[in-house]
């Protein structure tokens, strides 16, 4: 995911490396990818497109599970580093240098797309969304994972963009209905959906809370710092 204008606040390749290092986000991101890569299902054959694909993390597991996957991203930098990465991994992903808002796809081409923290940032998701129905098949499903609307980690984020991080200052987060409406809105029918992680930004607090997160979804989305949702395409 690297869709913001602005350089000073882009996330850099270095910035995913060090996040996914620490005890905070290697738990954190082994929870969101559990919860993705069951609503994608089985993937062995299917032709995957994962939208702002940052360095390659959801790419590379989906090629490792047995698709043909295609990552695009808006940056270079990621994308190098995603090659180096899937390389390293002895995996043959498609990069592909883009837009999500414009992709030089055919109509009707993959069986998935995933798009994970991506529409948060976006400054036109209902077109991102348009997009990524357009290139689906159709039965085909769109797997989207978002920041959740109601945790403390939205409220931690917002504090940090009234004292002027510019990564969260146009950052938008949703709920489970936000999202039904952006998926409805361009014709897919919402299936399923998983909130997660709803433990605080700690790692300590992870560390002890982390084992009961797939327990809490019956309690409902409040809490949760991220939502999981899968749309068929008609």
């Amino acid at each position: 995911m690297t869709l913001n204008a602005d350089p000073e606040s882009a996330i850099r390749p270095e910035d995913y490396a060090r996040w996914r290092n620490s005890r905070l986000g290697s738990l954190t991101e082994s929870i969101e990818q559990r919860v993705i890569f069951e609503f994608c299902g089985n993937l062995p054959g299917l032709r995957v497109l994962d939208l702002g694909c940052g360095d390659g993390t959801y790419s590379i597991r989906a090629s490792e599970d047995g698709a043909f996957v295609t990552g695009v991203d808006i940056s270079s930098s990621m994308l190098r580093a995603a090659h180096a990465r899937s390389v390293l991994r002895e995996q043959k992903v498609k990069w592909v240098q883009s837009s999500v808002s414009a992709l030089p796809f055919a109509s009707n081409t993959f069986d998935v797309v995933i798009i994970v923290t991506v529409l948060c940032f976006a400054i036109d998701p209902d077109n991102a969304i348009r997009e990524a129905t357009r290139a689906l098949r159709p039965g085909g499903s769109l797997i989207i994972g978002e920041l959740g609307k109601f945790s403390c980690w939205a409220v931690s984020r917002r504090i940090r963009a009234m004292f002027g991080s510019k990564m969260w200052r146009t950052a938008r987060f949703r709920s489970v209905q936000d999202l039904r409406r952006l998926v409805e809105g361009v014709g897919l029918r919402l299936v399923a959906s998983q909130p997660c992680v709803y433990y605080p930004p700690s790692a300590f607090l992870a560390e002890f809370l982390s084992p009961f997160d797939s327990f809490l979804p019956r309690f409902g989305q409040f809490g949760a710092a991220f939502i999981a949702a899968k749309a068929m395409k008609q």
